[in-house]
């Protein structure tokens, strides 16, 4: 079994996915391998399904999770699988076994010698022994230090953060002794183009903004105006930029920004080679307003994403003018009772620029066979022959209700997914190219889906959970996707 699957496979069940994460590693014939990744690896899974159930399969899975870390660190003065072992004999009713574990690694700790591990995984494993020895201010103290180690390893924070409040329930104590050490939240922006010539107001209202949220990474398009001002400003404050553009660089550029003046487009420039992350949604269709909210969603998901994967939380921050509506991507926010913190600015004539291109949305599923009949969402469109079926919905929860029962239905078969904004009278077998594609490089029983559009789900559907995976090599390019496998069970 190479690192890599395993890596996979650890980074689904991070995600929250145990069940299908534990179908995976069985698959792969996992269970009986006596390597110490392996054996870690299925100690992690155990303690997951037994944290989730009850009773006495409760116990019984916490006992074989914690026998599984044991026998990874065998002989070994490893310290990530004794303190696990620890964590979860004291989560397992047996806090003197916990105790005597806790020691152990401490020990261990104290007298240098040790398998390597980072300075970040060092600190923590001391704190969360301490933590166990019901020591929570020394604890605390070496948290810290291990933090201030690796102040932006967010991911690994929340992990340790997330065991740490287990244990602190377990004892008694409140969890809230450690909010302060969460992870910074992750910030969709958004607003008006255009801003006056004098931009004092706007910075001055979101300072205050931005002193409130204190946003790690930061989520948004780039048009001139609001968009451009707010991501800079979180930029100069440290945060990670993510720009998802709602079309083609050059059109959006064109459309969005320098039209509006130049400068705009040279800060935009700027940005561009600032960001962390660029996903571009490109497509046959310009920019339309369909475009938009399409980019739209897709933003927001990735921010719930990024927050989900830190423990954190995802806050909309959004420039406008009093009278501005919510546009339909804060209405789909706001209904999902998300928080949203709006900087309104005094009146003054908004930007004018061109027409947008006429687009609407349309989600694709594509299957290389038949498919079965289900009931559910009905598809708009559909083309069945030798070669596939090709389905259109209107939206993308109705395709993925639609696909999902499906492969409920059939769970061999193998679907391709594809969102995106097409032009008016455009064909099904040219909006479709892709999903097939997409399709033909599924496995049994999954969902191969176009990534970053895919991530929209967060957002509208959060119970699917799609996981980023590379890319495929097609004959219109190489492909980002995102695939869903799904689990009898679910």
């Amino acid at each position: 079994m190479t690192l890599p699957a395993l890596a996979r496979i650890r980074q689904i069940a991070r995600a929250g996915d145990t069940l299908r994460a534990w179908r995976m590693f069985e698959d792969l014939g996992l269970g009986a391998s006596s390597s110490a990744d392996a054996l870690s690896l299925k100690g992690r899974l155990l303690k997951d399904r037994g944290l989730r159930g009850g009773g006495s399969e409760r116990a019984g899975l916490l006992e074989q999770a914690q026998a599984a870390y044991l026998q990874a660190a065998g002989s070994r003065r490893a310290t990530y699988p004794l303190i696990n072992a620890a964590t979860i004999a004291f989560l397992n009713d047996r806090p003197d076994e916990a105790r005597r574990i806790a020691r152990r690694v401490l020990e261990i700790l104290a007298c240098g010698d040790y398998e390597p591990e980072t300075r970040y995984w060092l600190g923590a494993t001391e704190a969360e022994a301490l933590l166990l020895l019901d020591d929570p201010q020394a604890s605390r103290q070496a948290l810290e230090r291990a933090m201030k180690s690796s102040p932006e390893a967010w991911e690994d924070h929340a992990v340790t953060l997330g065991q740490f409040r287990q244990i602190l329930e377990r004892l008694g104590r409140s969890p809230d002794l450690l909010d302060d050490l969460q992870p910074p939240p992750s910030l969709y922006f958004y607003g008006i183009i255009g801003l006056p010539d004098d931009e004092a107001e706007a910075r001055a209202k979101l300072e205050c903004a931005l002193d409130e949220i204190r946003p790690g990474a930061v989520f948004g398009a780039l048009a001139a105006g609001a968009d451009i001002l707010m991501a800079e400003m979180a930029v100069a404050r440290g945060a990670r930029l993510h720009v998802v553009l709602p079309t083609s660089l050059a059109r959006f550029r064109q459309i969005s920004v320098e039209q509006y003046d130049s400068a705009w487009g040279e800060r935009f420039d700027r940005l561009m080679g600032q960001a962390d992350v660029v996903e571009v949604l490109e497509g046959n269709a310009g920019l339309s307003e369909a475009a938009i909210l399409n980019g739209s969603q897709v933003a927001m998901g990735l921010a719930l994403r990024h927050a989900r994967s830190l423990a954190s939380r995802a806050v909309a921050l959004h420039l406008a003018r009093a009278t501005d509506l919510p546009s339909p991507a804060e209405v789909e926010w706001r209904a999902h009772d998300l928080p949203v913190r709006r900087v309104i600015l005094d009146e003054w004539l908004p930007a004018r620029g061109s027409a947008l291109d006429r687009a609407k949305n349309v989600t694709i599923v594509a299957s290389p066979g038949r498919l079965p009949g289900v009931l559910g969402s009905a598809p708009v469109t559909q083309i069945e022959d030798e070669k596939g079926t090709v389905l259109a919905f209107p939206d993308l929860v109705a395709a993925i209700d639609h696909a999902q029962a499906l492969l409920r239905k059939d769970p061999e078969l193998r679907l391709g997914i594809d969102s995106r904004a097409v032009v008016p009278g455009e064909s099904l077998e040219v909006s479709g190219e892709l999903a097939c594609l997409l399709a033909s490089a599924a496995t049994g029983g999954s969902i191969c889906a176009s990534w970053p559009q895919i991530a929209a789900l967060e957002l509208l559907a959060p119970d699917y959970r799609f996981d980023a995976a590379g890319e495929i090599v097609t004959a219109i390019g190489n492909v980002p996707i995102g695939l869903f496998c799904h689990l009898p069970s679910a």
